[in-house]
């Protein structure tokens, strides 16, 4: 009984940390059912939400000559937007696998800053924090990101397999080409840069394709 509650309340207080990292912002969301709505959208831009995104329209009609104003509260699983708009930005709800054992931040608030949606590089905020860069590989779901602090990828060892058919970049990365692999010993910026290269090199085999 006491582990049930232990975990409870373990629930309870992420719920909370996550309820209070969501503010109000005046967005666009639009849908993967094709619907665009505006309004005030609760979200968290600097991480990890809730499954529900909450969502605050007004419309106002015109009835028997008189104005209303009607104001509209509905959620939206985060699996069906396909994006929302706040301050001109796209941003897109992704989970990042941060580690081993399906360990992901879930419904995270991304940004596109590198390549494209298919395979490209996505940031969190202003990127600084941990795991708040994660790239997005051809074969993974269009959902699935993993972070670039994640141990797995600590060496570009693991990589190749991600982008096997596009034969000049997995032959580049056979042959140790230092744009395009690192090992343990390279730091966080040297690794994006490479993220970087195999994106571009990804991107330009698939076109050619």
């Amino acid at each position: 009984m006491q582990l049930k509650t232990i975990v409870l309340l373990l629930i309870c207080a992420m719920a909370t940390i996550l309820a209070t990292a969501q503010q109000k912002y005046k967005g666009t969301m639009v849908t993967k059912l094709g619907q665009t709505l505006q309004g005030e959208i609760m979200v968290n831009l600097q991480g990890a939400n809730e499954e529900l995104i909450e969502i605050k329209t007004t419309e106002k009609t015109k009835s028997k000559g008189a104005k209303q104003t009607v104001t509209t509260t509905a959620k939206y699983n985060a699996g069906i937007i396909n994006h929302i708009i706040v301050k001109d930005t796209i941003f897109y709800f992704r989970d990042i696998k941060t580690g081993y054992d399906d360990a992901f931040m879930r419904n995270v608030c991304v940004k596109l800053v590198y390549g494209t949606i298919n395979c490209g590089m996505f940031q969190v905020a202003d990127g600084a924090a941990n795991n708040a860069v994660a790239v997005k590989f051809p074969k993974a779901s269009l959902s699935e990101l993993a972070s670039v602090d994640f141990d797995y990828y600590s060496s570009s060892g693991s990589v190749a397999m991600r982008i096997i058919d596009c034969k000049p970049l997995v032959d580049k990365m056979i042959a140790k080409d230092e744009t395009v692999t690192w090992t343990e010993q390279a730091n966080r910026k040297q690794r994006i840069e490479c993220f970087k290269n195999i994106i571009d090199a990804y991107n330009k085999c698939e076109v050619k394709n």
